[in-house]
């Protein structure tokens, strides 16, 4: 098959290929970092513009409300062993800082409280899902849009008011 020297043509070539590819890898985590540094691939946790609409059952009259709300990429894990260990628990965008806006709606009969908040992100953090202010996955409790838009004005909400 080969002759004396085959074995040393086939060490020095697998130890060549070893090294490209840990040449390859390096420079490609590299690469990464430089990348993630200036443009990360996924947009980190931020306050973002958002549209949420503002509606209460007994009022007749929905608003859409320009607000800012808290989105975007969290760091997370998974364990290997899920059968085994605990679950780790899930960091999700949520606020740091948040304010309430009242705002009325008109037309609500007497006996209705026309009141209903709007959160304002002032800022944002990553951190487990506290359920007083975030949605935190599942069945939707509120929608995003007017159900039935009899009347729909537009608010604007901002965080530097």
């Amino acid at each position: 098959m080969g002759g004396p020297g085959h074995r040393a043509v086939v060490s020095d070539w697998a130890e060549a290929v070893s090294l490209s590819q840990g040449l390859l890898l390096w420079m490609l985590l590299s690469m990464g970092r430089a990348r993630a540094s200036k443009e990360p691939l996924r947009p980190l946790c931020r306050p973002i513009n958002a549209t949420l609409a503002a509606e209460k059952e007994a009022c007749p009259v929905c608003i859409t409300v320009n607000t800012t709300i808290c989105a975007g990429y969290c760091p997370t894990m998974m364990r290997v062993l899920q059968a085994v260990l605990p679950p780790v628990p899930q960091a999700v965008c949520t606020y740091r800082e948040v304010r309430f806006e009242s705002i009325r709606l008109p037309g609500c009969p007497p006996g209705v409280d026309p009141v209903v908040s709007v959160p304002v992100a002032l800022s944002c953090r990553c951190g487990l899902c506290r359920r007083s202010t975030t949605d935190c996955g599942g069945p939707k409790d509120h929608p995003l849009t007017c159900d039935d838009p009899h009347l729909q004005c537009l608010l604007f909400l901002s965080p530097n008011t």
